[in-house]
């Protein structure tokens, strides 16, 4: 690394003292952030299951940080303002390409930023510098820390690709969107263009559809052979799609139990509609979130529910006591028992 990518303690205090210019990056875990920090960093702890989407440049890094003004910062001021990163003791010379901090680096500067390693990272700072660092209050920390490490500890398959702030960037007109894919029998998992197919319903037999939009229409709301429920919530970090699961839950109990097809659609079908569904798979087939994801994943591989509602769902999973200890390794598709019986060649792209 050259001396440009590379910041000293001494040079950060005096921007801290004298200009405060520097956008400031964190990027230790989440208990060690809320110790201490310097004062102003953000903080920037990416959990395992997020760093596959780090390393291929599709991780939107607005969408990691977790304080609203911290993120409100970083959008005014990331095209103009330098960013200094740092670890626990930063070394520039030697910090792997690969390492959280690495590839936030390399990201920042593909994205058009000015990011710069803070040399000795975090120990050397708060050797010299202690008043220039500050921690969080205990109670906010415990509650921060408790959020972070139940999204640590999924072993959702490495090759997802969630947690961009909007994930509904799938492509509705590709192939295999054309027609919805049947997780178990009579709930099928879509998109908007499949909702406004009539011969795509008819054929699946489905006459319950489950819009999770605020603003794509129920096409056929006139026609009295459907039967709708919408959820008017967009693909954001900020939108509480789990206050919805009881009535989603019932909406889809009523098609399946009458032996009707029920679509489950949003606008691109990888985010907001997955999370209903793997929502429902959990309470009703007494599923973890590693089991849910993972079956729903071997049938629509191109899944990608945004990082607040997977936190959503793993609160939910609390509350349902699903939660079990998993034997398969990090970053591995679950292949538990409690799956088995699922994948039983139920899910398939059904013809039209």
């Amino acid at each position: 690394m050259t001396s440009v990518n590379s910041i000293n303690a001494e040079d950060l205090v005096k921007d801290i003292r004298d200009n405060n210019s520097f956008l400031i990056f964190d990027c230790r875990a989440q208990s060690d952030f809320a110790r201490s920090h310097i004062k102003g960093a953000i903080s920037i702890f990416l959990p395992s299951l997020m760093l596959r989407r780090l390393k291929t440049g599709k991780l939107n890094i607005q969408c990691v940080i977790q304080n609203n003004e911290a993120k409100d910062k970083f959008s005014r001021l990331w095209e103009t303002h330098p960013i200094a990163l740092y670890d626990e003791k930063t070394d520039p010379a030697t910090s792997s390409p690969t390492s959280v901090i690495g590839l936030l680096f390399k990201k920042l500067k593909q994205d058009g930023a000015h990011p710069v390693f803070v040399k000795g990272g975090f120990r050397s700072f708060e050797e010299n510098y202690p008043e220039f660092c500050e921690g969080e209050d205990s109670d906010e920390a415990a509650d921060k820390e408790t959020c972070i490490t139940g999204l640590c500890n999924l072993k959702i398959s490495e090759d997802s690709a969630y947690g961009t702030c909007d994930s509904e960037n799938g492509d509705p007109d590709s192939p295999s969107s054309n027609v919805p894919v049947e997780v178990i029998p009579h709930l099928f998992l879509g998109n908007a263009k499949n909702s406004a197919d009539l011969n795509v319903l008819k054929n699946c037999g489905i006459t319950y559809i489950l819009n999770v939009t605020p603003n794509v229409p129920n096409k056929f709301e006139e026609d009295n052979t459907f039967k709708y429920m919408k959820i008017p919530i967009t693909d954001h970090l900020s939108q509480n799609l789990s206050r919805f699961f009881p009535q989603a839950i019932a909406f889809i109990d009523e098609a399946r139990d009458l032996k009707q097809g029920v679509l489950v659609h949003c606008l691109a079908g990888v985010s907001r509609s997955v999370t209903i569904t793997v929502a429902y798979l959990m309470q009703t087939k007494k599923l973890s979130l590693n089991a849910a994801y993972d079956y729903v994943k071997t049938c629509k591989p191109n899944i990608s529910p945004n990082f607040n509602f997977m936190g959503q769902l793993l609160e939910f999973q609390r509350s349902l006591g699903t939660a079990i200890k998993c034997s398969c390794g990090q970053g591995e598709k679950c292949s538990c028992s409690e799956i088995s019986h699922l994948i039983s060649g139920e899910c398939s792209l059904n013809s039209v």
